[in-house]
């Protein structure tokens, strides 16, 4: 910490329960009372303008940006968007930490009865029904989690810290610059001019109507939210006896008068006006940022210039910034928080990278941004580096010391690979250079794209199934269709091969409810606020869920565990085909004994090739199947007219995809954790350095890809010195030059992580990196702690 305000700001984050509050959902129920038989999405429109000018507001000693996303500090307010809470789970939310009045337990149940609200699961749910073969797959959990109910889905909904329209788990990129250079009065104008026109239109479009209406209502209402903490500071000030801090709130109350009305004038300005734009697309676990570094430069540039602000201010108020987002908090249900664990979220800053005419980005921003990150070392916001081959070397040694920090941030994405991702598709490369980083690693351009329906798809699950015979061993329910005598398989190509026929009927089934999903999400979650702010958005008259994109990657299918299925069938071919040890059906019969009494053959499975070790048998397989998975991915068509696009991330959604999956032929054990992310190897599996790994992962092509994910663990001691530091930007730029598309570290011992375990209180401020966002320690489940422990540490690159 650089000074007294940021260790006093810190300190108040370190809650040792979270509230749990009712005011934002009481508000939101009162509205859709009130507004019932009226469109849509003027009652979300309605829902957020009264949010925002009734939700109690505080401002907390010491900090310099104003705006808070909950009722009560450090707090998260329960979501009426995505489904829920009954008893049982808000009382599993209190054995994990959160805590909730009994009135407000009692009132929220009472709300719930008052007004049984229109769910995104219920309504999925509703249009499932009893689909001879969604239902059986929504229960299994191949894509997770395994629902109970068609009302209640996998039980919970949300509850976050936000100000703004649920259920906003959506991956896209919102003009911030504009709202900074124009101020949101210049949108409304627009809007406005765009109104009056349709008016006098012969046959106005009544639908474009109300939607410019409710445009024109939330940025309204924004601008006077920015005006109550405008009030607040200047009462505060009033009765503020130290005369430094009554200065402070004048300037906080001078700059809610302004922004985010009117073009910001300064960076204190800009950031203030950022966030309460922030806010409002909140709650979101993936609300991103973009390119932060570009977009704010200017006033940065101008206000030092100018000799009104210094570096150290600068970075002052960025780590101010880190703090307001960690303010910012989510969970769900039971088994949804399984897949995301450590109160994930993903607010994905992206710095660095290039310039539409193919120049470097980087700025001095993009060091004080770093900076920020080591004053205010706390998990969030997470930060991604954009490498090319002009890259500062500075830059890189930069990013690695915080690395070196152990904050597990920040990652580091390949352009090359993520600009060939959109130009493969169409899109100018001028376009492409400007992609940004939204959620956990996936690529979109600015206002100019969005994804919105993201599922977990545990690959080895629907090998678990293949070899049952289409029973799924969880539920008992027929899944997929009978396949027969596994002995009649003669050959391991031809196994292989149907295998892969029998993945892609799952895969069909997997873009049958994301077409759901967006049609309830169109249908019912309009944000006129978030839309507006797109490329385009006022003039589209549509919701951004509503509308076809310039770039259209509205859904995608996203593998998890795919190395596991890779090194699976590695074993089987070496065992089965090539030693003859045992038959498939010998095969599949240890693996339902989870190896007891099969000793042997255990051994000779775990002995098998395993991916990253830069074995070219096992890494051609794992090319092979990441290969069929974006080419089946890309057949399948959206709503919007378009097809899916392939992304690949984990979260943390290896651990419950590991315990709904039986032993597999790679030699894990029945219901172990599976492999993260996309290209890591399987815990402990990789023997032969990080060269390897990357030999590996280089073996894959990832360009198809919106994303992929590859984790490593750094011992201390490999990242002691500048020349470690170099050794190691030099291998990172190799593996993106080769086709990589991310790799991200930890930077931490065995010995912590297992003192951490034993004995948490002493490691609070412990940061790991999870998977494409960093978390504490102690705040995941033990499950995940162990794999994180299990990661195989390197001692040197």
């Amino acid at each position: 910490m650089t000074n007294d305000r940021l260790r006093r700001l810190a300190s108040r984050l370190a809650v040792d329960r979270y509230p749990l509050c009712i005011e934002r959902l009481k508000i939101v129920f009162d509205v859709l009372e009130r507004t019932a038989g009226q469109p849509q999405i003027w009652r979300r429109a309605q829902c957020l303008a009264e949010v925002l000018a009734r939700l109690p507001i505080f401002i907390d000693p010491y900090e310099m940006i104003v705006g808070q996303g909950a009722s009560q500090p450090m707090g998260l307010e329960i979501d009426a968007e995505y489904g829920e809470w009954s008893p049982h789970e808000i009382a599993l939310l209190k054995a994990d930490g959160f805590a909730m009045s009994p009135e407000d337990e009692a009132a929220l149940q009472a709300l719930y009865r008052r007004h049984s609200p229109q769910t995104m699961v219920g309504a999925v749910g509703e249009i499932v029904g009893d689909d001879p073969e969604l239902w059986p797959f929504l229960r299994s959990g191949i894509v997770l989690p395994p629902w109970k109910d068609r009302r209640e889905g996998s039980g919970g909904g949300y509850a976050q810290s936000g100000l703004g329209l649920g259920p906003g788990f959506y991956l896209m990129g919102i003009d911030f610059g504009r709202v900074i250079d124009s101020g949101l009065n210049h949108v409304i104008e627009e809007a406005v001019t765009e109104l009056a026109a349709e008016r006098a239109a012969q046959a106005p479009d009544a639908a474009k109507l109300r939607y410019l209406e409710s445009v024109i209502l939330v940025l309204r209402a924004l601008i006077g939210f920015a005006g109550r903490y405008a009030e607040l500071s200047e009462a505060l000030a009033r009765r503020e006896p130290d005369p430094a801090r009554r200065r402070e709130l004048e300037q906080i109350a001078a700059a809610c008068r302004h922004v985010p009305a009117h073009p910001a004038r300064t960076f204190r300005e800009a950031l203030q006006a950022f966030w309460f734009v922030f806010l409002a697309i909140n709650p979101s676990p993936t609300a991103a940022a973009g390119r932060f570094d570009q977009y704010m430069y200017p006033l940065y540039r101008q206000d030092v210039d100018a000799d009104r602000l210094t570096r150290d201010e600068a970075i002052e108020l960025l780590a101010c910034l880190r703090v307001k987002d960690m303010q910012l908090n989510r969970v769900s249900g039971a088994l949804n928080r399984k897949k995301n664990a450590g109160l994930a979220k993903w607010h994905n800053w992206t710095l660095g990278g290039q310039t539409r005419d193919g120049r470097d980005a980087s700025n001095e921003l993009s060091y004080l941004l770093l900076d920020a990150a080591l004053a205010m070392p706390v998990p969030h916001h997470t930060l991604t580096l954009r490498v090319h081959a002009g890259t500062p070397d500075d830059l890189m040694l930069k990013a690695l010391k915080v690395v070196r920090s152990g904050l597990g941030l920040p990652a580091f994405v390949g352009d090359d690979s993520y600009i060939r991702y959109f130009t493969r598709h169409g899109v100018p490369i001028e376009e492409a250079r400007d992609y940004l980083i939204t959620g956990c690693l996936d690529a979109n351009l600015p206002g100019r794209s969005r994804t919105s329906a993201i599922g977990m798809f545990i690959v080895p699950l629907v090998l678990d199934v293949f070899l049952h015979d289409g029973i799924d061993p969880n539920t008992g329910l027929q899944v997929g269709p009978p396949v027969g005598d596994l002995d009649h398989f003669d050959d391991f190509d031809s196994l292989l091969a149907a295998f892969e026929h029998y993945l892609a009927g799952f895969m069909a089934l997997a873009a049958r409810k994301n077409d759901i999903e967006l049609s309830v999400l169109r249908d019912l979650f309009q944000d006129p606020l978030r839309s507006s702010l797109m490329d385009g958005g006022v003039a589209a008259g549509r919701d951004v869920l509503d509308r076809k994109m310039p770039f259209e990657n509205g859904a995608v299918l996203n593998p998890v565990g795919m190395i596991n299925v890779a090194d699976s069938f590695a074993a089987i071919r070496r065992v089965v085909f090539e030693e003859r040890r045992c038959t498939l059906g010998q095969l599949k019969a240890a693996l339902d004994a989870d190896w007891q009494d099969h000793g042997a053959l255990h051994a000779a499975c775990l002995a098998a090739p395993k991916f990253g070790n830069s074995d070219p048998a096992i890494d051609a397989l794992a090319a092979r199947l990441y290969r069929f998975w974006a080419e089946t991915t890309e057949s399948l068509g959206t709503l919007y007219g378009a097809p899916h696009k392939p992304t690949a991330i984990s979260i943390t959604s290896h651990q419950p995809g590991g315990a709904l999956t039986g032993a597999t032929p790679d030699g894990r054990r029945a219901h172990e954790i599976l492999a993260d992310g996309t290209v890591s190897p399987m815990q402990g599996a990789d023997t032969r350095g990080p060269t390897r790994i990357l030999g590996s992962a280089m073996a894959v092509d990832q360009d198809p890809y919106q994303a992929t994910l590859l984790n490593m663990k750094l011992h201390p001691s490999a990242l002691r010195t500048e020349a470690d530091l170099r050794k190691l930007a030099s291998l990172i730029r190799t593996y993106f030059a080769e086709g990589g598309k991310h790799v991200q570290f930890n930077v931490v011992d065995r010995a912590t992580l297992l003192d951490a375990q034993r004995n948490p209180e002493k490691h609070r401020n412990l940061a790991v990196r999870v998977a494409g966002y960093s978390a504490y320690f102690v705040q995941l489940g033990k499950d995940m702690q162990d794999e994180v422990i299990r990661r195989t540490e390197h001692g040197a690159v």
